[in-house]
């Protein structure tokens, strides 16, 4: 998969661009607010129709216009398709695939790293499991609406649970809905346990091949559901139901479901160690980016096909062997955009551009 060509206009700070990037590698580099990561946002809101900065359109249009336009013309499996967007300031937005309205894109969503990913290591719990529901999860058919199914038994559960502490109700009456809650929760559980076994692996490898193998990076599915080992789904729904169970009392108290992949964690770790407490800066963007790239091989071996990738800053505060490093493993996988500072860019392999006031020039 790749894009053969992209035409923007009017977006973000660009008048108009065409642009026809290399078929691998892409090498973007400037200096700061020269417009790198919007042309990274322009090919993301190309196949999504939404920005991975902002929930507001918007912003996406060029101040004094009325309207942005972005169209991709991809290449997969040697068949080519455009998809068109057009985006207006009253907020309406078109999209149109091979030349005709078209709703869902067809198109494989590319997977994008920014800055912003470190604090899936530095961060709350709720961040790696956006991640997990967000990204993995989906590669799952079926995932999404399980999911969005769980979080609304979770949200009418934890109504009752507050009813029962104000209103007096018997404790039966939650019983339906421990029932669905744990039936719903255990096959997403399970699930996010069998990706994890394969993206762990995974993980460990490409760590050890961009940060050196004297270091080694672990990630563990930290549940609130009592497991001992890897389980199936029904032994998951039984746990379920009497951790919820035990949890009745403190549940009441505070008014909310406990347990459940709603309050569930990763563990990740460098040589054992938790990343998020011991782990360096190089360290921990080395394993986000490992992270990453364990899920461009899961979006494979699920999917069939590797998807474009945008990074965003890569860069920065890795280690001249570490980038090379990174580059290799992406060389003649799938097409890559990768921004990065002027000096950054120097003695890196592959074709480059540089931007210089939302305008592109050939060689970095």
């Amino acid at each position: 998969m790749r894009i053969v060509h992209i035409s923007l206009e009017n977006f973000r700070g660009y008048d108009r661009l065409f642009w026809q990037p290399h078929p691998r590698i892409n090498i973007i580099a400037g200096g700061n607010a020269q417009g790198k990561t919007n042309l990274l946002e322009a090919i993301f809101f190309g196949f999504t129709g939404r920005s991975f900065r902002t929930h507001r359109d918007k912003d996406l249009i060029r101040w004094g216009s009325n309207y942005c336009r972005v169209e991709v013309k991809l290449e997969s499996h040697q068949q080519e398709r455009n998809k068109i967007i057009l985006l207006t300031t009253a907020g309406k937005k078109q999209v149109k695939s091979g030349g005709q309205p078209d709703e869902k894109s067809p198109f494989m969503l590319p997977l994008i790293f920014t800055p912003d990913h470190l604090l899936m290591i530095k961060g709350s719990p709720v961040l790696r499991r956006r991640w997990l529901d967000l990204e993995i999860g989906p590669l799952e058919p079926g995932y999404t609406f399980w999911w969005h199914r769980y979080q609304k038994v979770l949200l009418n559960r934890n109504k009752l649970l507050q009813k029962i502490k104000t209103e007096k109700l018997k404790q039966e009456e939650l019983e339906p809905w421990n029932q669905q809650l744990a039936a719903i929760g255990a096959r997403i559980i399970a699930w996010r346990c069998r990706l994890l076994a394969g993206l762990s692996t995974a993980v460990r490898n490409i760590y050890s091949q961009i940060g050196g193998s004297d270091e080694k990076a672990g990630l563990v599915y930290l549940s609130t559901v009592q497991l001992e080992r890897t389980v199936g789904e029904k032994e998951i729904y039984q746990r379920f139901l009497e951790g919820l169970s035990r949890c009745y009392t403190s549940e009441l108290v505070r008014g909310q479901t406990l347990i459940g992949p709603h309050r569930d964690d990763l563990f990740v770790s460098i040589n054992g160690q938790d990343a998020r407490r011991f782990g360096s800066q190089g360290q921990q963007r080395t394993l986000v980016l490992a992270l990453k790239l364990a899920q461009l091989e899961l979006s494979r071996q699920l999917a069939g096909d590797y998807p474009i990738v945008l990074l965003d800053d890569v860069f920065s505060e890795l280690d001249q062997k570490r980038r090379l490093k990174l580059v290799e493993y992406m060389r003649g996988k799938t097409q890559v955009f990768i921004t990065t500072s002027t000096e950054d860019r120097n003695g890196l392999p592959g074709p480059a551009v540089t931007v210089r006031e939302h305008e592109l020039y050939k060689g970095g």
